[in-house]
Parts: C-alpha cells; sequence; structure tokens
C-alpha cells in the first residue's frame, strides 16, 4: 500500500476519481437539497479537500524521503562496489605474499608458543620467589628478635663487666688487706714469739724459795695453792691453766705487769681487757692483803 501511495500515476488518478466523485456529488446534493445543506455539504467537502491535501502534502514529503534515502543508498553501493574492486584488486597484488605472510605467521605462532611456555615459567618462577621472599621475611623477623636478645645479652655483659671491674678493684683493694693482715699477722707471730719468750721469764715469778718440783719435770708447785676462783672472773678452767703456767698463788698474780696481764690472758685465750677490767691483779693484792 505504501508502494502505490508512492506511485505519482496512482497518486493522480485517485486525486482524479476524488475530484469527479465529489463533483457529482456536489451537483447531488445541490439539486436533492436546499442551499443550506448545500453549504454545509461544501464546507465538510472543503474540510475533506483540505485534509487530502495535508495528506498529500505528508505523502510528498514521504515520497521525497524516500527519493533522498534512495539517491543516498544508491552512492553508498557505489562507494562499497568501488571499495570491494580496491580490495579485489588489493588481493590478488597479495596473493604472491600470502605463502610468506603464512610463513611468518607461522613462525609467529611458534614464538608464541615459546613465550606462552617462557611466561608461563616466568609465572611460576615468581610464585617460587614469592614464597622465597616470605620465608626469608620471616627469617629477618626471627633475626630481628634475636638481634633483640642479642642486644639484651649485650646489655647484660656490659653490666657484668662493670660488675666484674668492680670486682676486681674488690679483689685488688682485698689483696692489699690480706697483704697487710699478713703482715700483721707476721707482726703477731713474731708478738707471740716474744710473748711466749716472756712467759717462759714469767713462770721464773712462780718459783718461791721451799717449793717442790713437779714430778713431771713442769714448774715447781708451791706447798701452799690459793684458791684462785675467789678472783672475780677466774674460772676453774682458767684455774687449771694457771696452775699448769706454775701461778698457783695470789702473790704471784699481785706481782704481774702490763705484759704478763697480756702473756697470761693470751696463754687463758682470753682477752688481755677482760683482765684489766675485772683487775685480777688488784683482787689479788686485796685478797693477800686480808690473809695478812
Amino acid at each position: 500500500m505504501g508502494d502505490l501511495l508512492q506511485d505519482p500515476v496512482f497518486y493522480w488518478l485517485m486525486w482524479a476519481v476524488f475530484t469527479f466523485s465529489g463533483t457529482i456529488i456536489g451537483w447531488t446534493l445541490r439539486a436533492n437539497t436546499s442551499e443550506k445543506e448545500v453549504r454545509g455539504v461544501l464546507a465538510r467537502i472543503e474540510q475533506e479537500k483540505n485534509t487530502l491535501a495535508r495528506l498529500y502534502t505528508h505523502i510528498k514529503h514521504q515520497h521525497d524521503l524516500r527519493e533522498a534515502d534512495f539517491r543516498r543508498v544508491s552512492l553508498e553501493l557505489n562507494n562499497l562496489q568501488s571499495q570491494i574492486s580496491w580490495y579485489e584488486n588489493e588481493r590478488s597484488s597479495l596473493l604472491p605474499d600470502s605463502e610468506a605472510a603464512n610463513n611468518r605467521i607461522a613462525k609467529a605462532e611458534a614464538n608464541a608458543s615459546q613465550y606462552s611456555q617462557k611466561v608461563a615459567a616466568l609465572e611460576m618462577l615468581t610464585e617460587s620467589l614469592r614464597k622465597k621472599n616470605a620465608d626469608l621475611t620471616e627469617q629477618v623477623e626471627r633475626a630481628r628478635q634475636e638481634l633483640t636478645a642479642w642486644e639484651v645479652i649485650y646489655r647484660d655483659f656490659k653490666h657484668l663487666q662493670q660488675r666484674l671491674a668492680n670486682f676486681e678493684q674488690s679483689s685488688i683493694a682485698v689483696e692489699k688487706e690480706r697483704d697487710s693482715l699478713q703482715e700483721q699477722l707476721l707482726a703477731s707471730r713474731q708478738e707471740i714469739e716474744t710473748l711466749q719468750r716472756e712467759l717462759v721469764k714469767l713462770t721464773t715469778y712462780a718459783e718461791r724459795p721451799g717449793s717442790r718440783a713437779s714430778s713431771k719435770g713442769g714448774p715447781a708447785a708451791p706447798e701452799h695453792a690459793d684458791d684462785l676462783k675467789t678472783i672475780n672472773g677466774l674460772s676453774a678452767t682458767a684455774e687449771q691453766k694457771l696452775n699448769s703456767l706454775g701461778i698457783h698463788t695470789f702473790e704471784q698474780i699481785s706481782r704481774w705487769d702490763d705484759d704478763a696481764v697480756i702473756a697470761f690472758a693470751r696463754a687463758l685465750g682470753i682477752s688481755p681487757g677482760k683482765v684489766f677490767q675485772e683487775d685480777w691483779v688488784g683482787q689479788a693484792s686485796a685478797i693477800q692483803s686480808d690473809e695478812r
């Protein structure tokens, strides 16, 4: 139907038919109807005519658009035919090089296959390197922790070195003190030897005329021995030791001087200060005076 409307012959034929029909209808209506009805009919016919004119204008515009599209399509078809001809010529010129191109394509495919294999190998190597990197990261972390521990140990070692230096200084001081004590010990030994010699001399104080000689060859015991425990602070053990040293009477103790006090105190294993503090010599003189 659209193609028939675009045909000019059909269009003008239809126009003539509608015009002739309209004229006949108009004369028929005018003969059979009043002037008012004729005017109404003419108005409707005029309206229909205007409608047909607009329809014709629209159809003509659509026809022109189709003609323009047809021309454009024709031009594009000519262009495509020209391009096809150019491509045909190009293909004809490229046919001799197709074998070389196929060889290059085959070589490129072989290279692509090799590159694919290399890429796969590189991916495997990358994965291995990633794992090694993770292992190295763990090792670095462990090394950092060990380094921290070694730093703590080093600080402790420095502290120990400082303490060792202090100990060495203390040891040097102790060595000096030991040497000093050895010197004091040597001096004490010499003093003891001196006191022992004096003690031998003091045994002569215990001897008086008329005393008996000991059956064991020791110091002579007097005929009358005093109870030395009467002296405040002098125990029975000390009395026995004094008797063994030849001291039996208050008179002998009353004759002790300071050297004798020190010598007998050390012989008894007590402090000379105790003898001086308790005044054994004075007590012996007082007891002797009371007995007289």
